[in-house]
């Protein structure tokens, strides 16, 4: 991974989201991100909200510099109090599931 964010409040996503632009424009086939979402047994639906703002804003700050995303993603239950979300080029997975 070359970074890890543990997003809590909607406030951190614009950073997050310029962060991984930087990385994606910089290197796309070297792209790999880690997003920790909060989990709750009585409610998901922050994580859901923090995922999807997450997901908009990556995308339009690549728009913003016409770049077209080619990424793949996987969600998981990272532990009992967070979900988990890795966004990865392609390159990326291959390296992974060859590890594996």
């Amino acid at each position: 991974m070359q970074e890890t964010f543990d997003l809590k409040e909607i406030a951190e996503i614009r950073l997050a989201a310029d962060r991984m632009a930087d990385a994606y424009q910089k290197s796309a086939d070297e792209f790999s991100f880690r997003i920790l979402l909060p989990r709750s047994e009585k409610s998901n639906s922050r994580a859901k909200k923090l995922g999807m703002t997450m997901q908009g804003e990556f995308v339009l700050t690549l728009r913003k510099r016409d770049i077209v995303p080619i990424v793949r993603e996987v969600r998981y239950v990272h532990d009992e109090s967070h979900y988990g979300w890795i966004l990865a080029s392609s390159k990326m997975f291959d390296r992974f599931e060859q590890k594996a």
